[in-house]
């Protein structure tokens, strides 16, 4: 039986009037006007649309007349492709489709993040299969986190003020682009949106209706981090940074200047065999990308500044020595990324847009105490009494909850090859019915938060590291609760409630203490990245004057 949807990737264009001959005048340029390539201007459901497709000449592979060197054998294969690339308008917006390589015709006029946009307003937030970040305040360095079974963006560990999200996949509910062939479906957002299109005309137009929609829906909550950072829009500034930057390019300014791979083009990097270099009238080809090589070329155009050379150029991946066979090329500006200070305030140019580092960080701290300090916790903490210790507390914690609820295991410590000095390490304060892990502190201060949040980061690495901390934590379970709750020996926790009294006032998510609160959410962040354990914040009332009269 036929397949009734074909996989493909949908790219938004910028600039181009949605009419038949808006469409024509934007598209029918470069590698669209060349030798051989036909096109059919028809109607998709009654929306204008042009087919584009060209059979390519013959040609040998790169590889072949080495790899005939290397077996001394004689070999004489050649290969040939075809592409094609889809232009149709939509509801006042135009959208293109490559395929083999066709999108390399559409490269320049499609709009940037568009895919990326969707899937953030779409991908189920615990279903994220793929994230590509760059990082943004340090050294260049692109991650690319794959998980085609999906897991929670928190497991996925991305720094909202630190990462530029580049891309993002994962599933959505196929009713949500008016599929119904199956009850989910595998987008990745990019430049592009990656996903499964109907063949059926109406249900295909339909979709693209669809995505205009998508595109301008508020963002997942889930996923508002990822959307923080913002490209600098003050232009004085941006013109500013740009001259500072050509600077750096002459080697004349102190700029840290280095040399990336475009986060759309990355997996296409081992296929490369050389890059074609356009800046400024005189293309040349290295078969390694050197940065000697940019600022060679940006010195000797006389007539632009290097930026504007750069943002003007292009660098071509190409698969063959030669420089001949393009696999994939953008704007050379986005081949670089520079770091640049004014005064006390650092600026970084990633994928040819600038961005002030650092200035959505108290937003992001915030933010994040306002989901970790909960207002219903998992366990109703008992209010604390005047003078009662830590010790007292929790063992009144289990005679209120009972054992079968609540276990007290304050000061029972577990030895373990790793902490083997003294007693050993303390686990928990307490632990649930539900196997949650409960530390409990009394503070005034920051210095007592630091002990608790160690001792809830040490504790959950060791049972989830060493085998011996595991046996001995359920044992001491058992035996303290008198059998009445027990965890596998193979526990591993997937939950952990901080339980705090601030002594000189009411915890809420902005009263913690400054310092407490950025080692809070670095532990928070650090145990749901590397073991998608959650972390709660519970406060603990103080005992009130009615509380003590009716007890």
């Amino acid at each position: 039986m036929s397949s009734t949807i074909l996989r493909a990737t949908v790219y938004r264009i910028t600039g181009v009037r949605p009419t038949m001959e808006g469409m024509f005048d934007a598209t029918t340029s470069g590698r669209l006007a060349g030798p051989g390539v036909d096109f059919h201007a028809f109607e998709i459901a009654g929306a204008p649309a042009i087919l584009y497709y060209s059979q390519r000449s013959t040609t040998e592979p790169e590889w072949c007349p080495r790899l005939s060197q290397l077996t001394g054998l004689p070999l004489a294969l050649l290969r040939q492709e075809a592409e094609a690339v889809l232009v149709i308008a939509a509801d006042g917006h135009v959208y293109a489709l490559g395929f083999g390589q066709g999108h390399l015709s559409i490269s320049g006029i499609k709009e940037r993040g568009f895919g990326l946009r969707c899937a953030l307003r779409t991908v189920d937030p615990g279903q994220v299969q793929d994230v590509v970040r760059r990082a943004i305040g340090g050294f260049s360095r692109q991650d690319s986190t794959m998980a085609p079974g999906g897991i929670p963006i928190g497991v996925v560990g991305v720094r909202g003020y630190t990462e530029l999200v580049k891309r993002l996949g994962g599933l959505i509910k196929a009713s949500d682009l008016g599929l119904n062939h199956r009850e989910s479906i595998s987008v990745e957002g990019g430049d592009g949106l990656r996903l499964p299109i109907p063949l059926e005309q109406a249900k295909f137009l339909a979709l693209l209706r669809r995505l205009n929609e998508i595109r301008d829906r508020q963002v997942r909550p889930e996923f508002e981090s990822l959307e923080a950072i913002q490209p600098v829009g003050d232009e004085v500034l941006s013109q500013r940074l740009d001259a500072l930057l050509d600077e750096g390019l002459r080697e004349s300014g102190d700029i840290r200047v280095q040399l990336v791979i475009p986060a759309d083009l990355g997996e296409r990097r081992h296929g490369c065999r050389s890059y074609l270099i356009k800046v400024g009238s005189v293309p040349i080809v290295r078969e390694e990308l050197d940065l000697a090589d940019l600022r060679g070329r940006c010195k000797v155009q006389y007539s632009r500044t290097p930026v504007a050379a750069l943002r003007e150029g292009r660098i071509d991946m190409c698969s063959d020595s030669e420089g001949t066979q393009s696999i994939g090329h953008t704007s050379a500006i986005r081949w670089i990324e520079a770091t640049v200070p004014i005064g006390p305030r650092i600026y970084q140019l990633s994928d040819g847009e600038w961005y002030e580092c650092g200035t959505v960080y108290l937003d992001s701290i915030k933010r994040r105490m306002r989901e970790l300090v909960v207002e219903q916790p998992e366990l109703a903490m008992l209010p604390w009494h005047p003078d009662e210790t830590e010790e007292d507390y929790n063992k009144r914690m289990q005679r209120h909850f009972g054992p079968a609820m609540y276990v007290c295991l304050d000061r029972y410590l577990v030895r373990t090859p790793q902490h083997s000095r003294g007693r050993g390490m303390e686990a928990c304060d307490g632990i649930t019915d539900r196997h949650t892990l409960v530390h409990v502190k009394a503070a005034a201060s920051s210095e007592p938060l630091g002990h608790q949040f160690n001792q809830a980061l040490i504790s959950t690495q060791a049972l989830y590291e060493e085998p011996e901390a595991r046996a001995k934590f359920s044992a001491k379970v058992s035996r303290l609760s008198g059998g009445r709750l027990t965890v596998p020996e193979d526990f591993r926790p997937e939950k952990v409630i901080l339980a705090i009294l601030l002594k000189d006032k009411e915890l809420t998510p902005d009263s913690l203490y400054p310092f407490a609160q950025v080692a809070l959410v670095y532990l928070a962040d650090t145990l749901m990245r590397q073991y998608g354990v959650t972390v709660e914040v519970a406060a603990i009332p103080v005992e009130s004057a009615h509380d003590t009269e009716a007890a």
